[in-house]
């Protein structure tokens, strides 16, 4: 059974994916749309919009389990050498 943490991931993980199809397909329809090849400025927004959540989700979420495993591994290897009568 997953846990809060593992939904909320998975919540965030599918709304940016959402987004970043949302934002696509508002911007390939700005090209279909009249005036047929202009792209509204709105629809540009929303595609940035879109891009910065999705990237944002994608990397703090990469960033942060990199810090994560990196403190794991700092705190394995003191407490290796702490019990070793290293310093």
């Amino acid at each position: 059974m997953k846990n809060a943490k593992d939904k909320r991931e998975t919540a965030a993980y599918i709304t940016a994916i959402c987004a970043f199809i949302a934002g696509w397909g508002m911007t390939i329809a700005g090209f279909i749309v009249p005036p047929t090849g202009e792209i509204s400025d709105s629809v540009l927004w929303v595609l940035g919009q879109a891009l910065i959540y999705a990237g944002s989700v994608f990397g703090v979420t990469m960033y942060f389990r990199n810090q994560m495993e990196q403190f794991r591994t700092d705190t394995r290897k003191y407490i290796n050498d702490m019990e070793n009568g290293q310093e």
